[in-house]
């Protein structure tokens, strides 16, 4: 660790603005890394050497200025930590936010680690509090118990913006997008089956090999936007294989991409897809403020001809957001209308629906924030009943939050009939994700005797 002139006056003066001693400086750099899917040893000693002098090591820099941009809610450079500029080193992002998606997306997936890594050199990427997109031109309308007009887009549909016409081996038509569109629903019910790992290896190989060189391919304006949104779906369902792995920046970089794809299609429909599921990440990470930023966000990108069943998912999460938040009555009424939206796309059919367990599952999130138990109970009862029963990792999480749940309404022999039915299905489960729910589980069981 290479020292320099003198005590680090610049990082003891932003400790005092955030109001850290040493160890609260290292349990903050420890929950950013741990977020991201590995782990740190720093402690008081270690921060008390970096305020003599010494220069943290990668990834110290990089947590230390996510750390204190959390803290501040500003960024923060290195310089003002007192941090030399440095040449990034393995495992920093070059370039997370690059110009061309396209480009960012190929760079990512040529990489010896885009996929799962078994090098304990790899550093995976950071999850950041990062700024949203930039507010819509059109502020949207005033929210009701009933559908709401919703805002008008940023470009009409029918005034789209010419899309670069790309050269490569093979023109894109609709096989193509149709082929994307058929992988992304194997390897949601491939996740849905059997969790992250297990689907993501050959959607990442399918999105290298197959929808990458298409998506540079030549293509007509219309055949190419599609191809584009497809690709968004696909990279959205990476980032979600990437949670289950509490890996959770190479999640949100994928979220990201998905984002900035179906931006390059000017779809505001699958933009609010890729927010919301941001927001859904950032709430499980317990960032509950930035987690309702996302979820409006969402909802705002949402044009009028979107789907019901697709409104109907941005809104359950706006209602998940601000039950955390204990803004009951926001929440309620956030509820009421993704249910009514819910309704209304089984009425009209289509292949665009939000189903029921899912949306179940929601309104147990919501009571339960709000420690209405026993609704919040029912509604999980119910979204179970109604899975299909080959959504093995879907009813595996949602066990364990029944066991939970009826541990907090003092049901013991139920949340131990609930723990033994997830057990049975534990071979199918082996993700950090749901290993760290048992964990709290058994520990929960442990404090009550065994």
């Amino acid at each position: 660790m290479p020292h320099v002139r003198g005590p680090n006056l610049a990082l003891r003066s932003r400790m005092a603005e955030a109001g850290w001693n040493g160890p609260a400086l290292a349990a903050a750099l420890q929950k950013v890394a741990r977020e991201s899917g590995f782990s740190v040893g720093y402690d008081r000693t270690t921060v008390a050497h970096w305020l003599s002098g010494t220069q943290p090591r990668h990834p110290g820099p990089q947590l230390l200025e996510e750390a204190f941009a959390r803290r501040l809610g500003r960024p923060v450079t290195r310089t003002e930590l007192g941090l030399r500029s440095a040449e990034p080193a393995a495992g920093d992002d070059l370039d997370p936010e690059p110009a061309d998606v396209l480009a960012g997306l190929r760079r990512l997936h040529a990489r010896p680690h885009s996929g799962d890594s078994s090098d304990e050199t790899f550093q995976p990427p950071l999850f950041r509090i990062r700024l949203l997109p930039a507010p819509r031109s059109s502020p949207p309308s005033a929210p009701t118990t009933a559908p709401p007009p919703a805002p008008v887009p940023a470009v009409p549909p029918t005034r789209l913006a010419p899309v670069l016409r790309r050269s490569g081996p093979e023109r894109v038509g609709a096989r193509q997008v149709e082929a994307v569109r058929e992988m992304t629903a194997f390897g949601s019910r491939h996740y849905d089956g059997y969790g992250g790992a297990i689907a993501r290896s050959p959607l990442l190989g399918y999105l290298r090999d197959h929808v990458l060189p298409w998506l540079t391919s030549s293509a007509g304006d219309l055949r190419h936007r599609e191809l584009l949104v497809a690709a968004s779906q696909l990279v959205r369902l990476v980032g979600r294989t990437y949670t289950d792995d509490n890996r959770h920046g190479e999640a949100q970089r994928h979220y990201r991409f998905a984002y900035r794809l179906a931006a390059e299609a000017q779809d505001g429909q699958a933009q609010a897809m890729a927010l919301r599921d941001q927001s859904t990440q950032a709430g499980a990470l317990g960032h509950q403020a930035y987690a309702s930023r996302l979820a409006d966000a969402a909802a705002e990108h949402l044009p009028p001809e979107t789907a019901p069943g697709v409104r109907a998912f941005v809104v359950a999460q706006q209602a998940v957001a601000a039950a955390r938040l204990r803004q009951s009555d926001e929440a309620l009424r956030f509820l009421e209308e993704a249910q009514q939206w819910a309704a209304r796309s089984v009425a009209e059919g289509g292949p665009q629906q939000y189903p029921e367990p899912a949306l179940l599952y929601q309104a147990a999130q919501v009571h339960r924030s709000l420690r209405a138990t026993e609704l919040s109970l029912s509604y999980l009862r119910a979204s179970l009943r109604a899975r299909p029963t080959g959504e093995h990792r879907t009813i595996g999480v949602s066990l364990l939050q029944l066991a939970h749940l009826e541990l907090d309404a003092g049901n013991i022999h139920q949340a131990r009939r609930a723990y033994t039915s997830f057990r049975e299905r534990q071979d199918a489960l082996r993700s950090p994700a749901t290993s760290l729910q048992l964990s709290r589980l058994e520990g929960r069981f442990a404090r009550l005797g065994g």
